[in-house]
């Protein structure tokens, strides 16, 4: 009987001791779960942090060492940009020169003069000389009294000093100059004079001359330095304040482009 008292003890002593255990072992889980659960988590992300500025580093190191070759490629993509562009003007060139040479020979089958195709380099931009220099001189047969004149047959100027390679020119525009012009419209005839601003002016025209505004003014065939036929302006306007009971004066417009000229024809062999 004492035997078995003594079991029954022992069993019960076990049995608390387990409920202490499971109770304690509990309380253990939740408190490790609160405590270490944010501390993870944080692990976690600083972990995630620190491997995207790993990367962020690596990527900056990357960079360093491929600047050279960065800038190479850059280099290469501004040369051939360049090329492209240098070609793309040469078209250009190409295809001036052929519309050149397209309206040179409708001039030469009109008027049977020989030409020469030359490019303008230097012209005096201020208008102070008129003077401008062509790429062409006493090698081409070129020579001091040619006319030059556009594709259109209108009048640019007239060479006055070559030399083996290029000439100096003197354009319409020069200061004092004076064409003989004759009206297309009316056969009038009259002088084209540049006044002290440059500008194209007719004056001391009869006041019964038939000239309108509009009409196309031609080199005629009294010209000492020019060639007859050539364009030169066209009657703008007529000029009120320098009119009289006799005389009447016009101001002309050139025909001349108002952007550079950069391709001209020398008429050679005529010299007037």
């Amino acid at each position: 009987m004492k035997i078995k008292k003594t079991n029954n003890f022992r069993f019960l002593t076990l049995l608390v001791i387990a409920l202490i255990t499971s109770i304690l072992l509990i309380e253990l889980y939740t408190f490790s779960e609160n405590f270490l659960k944010p501390k993870v988590v944080f692990a976690l992300s600083a972990g995630k942090a620190t491997g995207s500025y790993l990367t962020n580093l690596r990527n900056w190191f990357n960079d360093i060492l491929h600047f050279n070759d960065l800038r190479k490629k850059l280099e290469e993509i501004e040369l051939e940009n360049i090329n492209l562009i240098s070609k793309l003007q040469n078209f250009k060139k190409l295809e001036e020169e052929n519309y050149l040479l397209k309206e040179a020979f409708k001039i030469k089958d009109e008027t049977n003069w020989p030409l020469e195709m030359a490019e303008i380099v230097l012209m005096d931009s201020s208008g102070l000389t008129g003077s401008f220099w062509i790429n062409k001189g006493l090698k081409s047969d070129l020579k001091e009294g040619m006319n030059v004149i556009t594709e259109n047959k209108v009048l640019v100027g007239r060479l006055v000093e070559c030399f083996d390679y290029y000439c100096r020119g003197e354009s319409i525009f020069r200061p004092e100059t004076k064409i003989s012009v004759e009206d297309l419209r009316s056969s009038v005839l009259a002088v084209a004079e540049i006044d002290a601003k440059g500008n194209f002016r007719l004056k001391l025209v009869p006041y019964e001359s038939d000239i309108k505004t509009g009409d196309i003014l031609v080199t005629s065939a009294e010209n000492p330095h020019f060639l007859k036929g050539l364009l030169i302006a066209k009657v703008k306007k007529v000029d009120s304040s320098k009119e009289t009971s006799a005389m009447r004066e016009f101001i002309l417009e050139p025909l001349i482009s108002s952007a550079p000229i950069s391709s001209v024809l020398i008429i050679k062999g005529i010299i007037p």
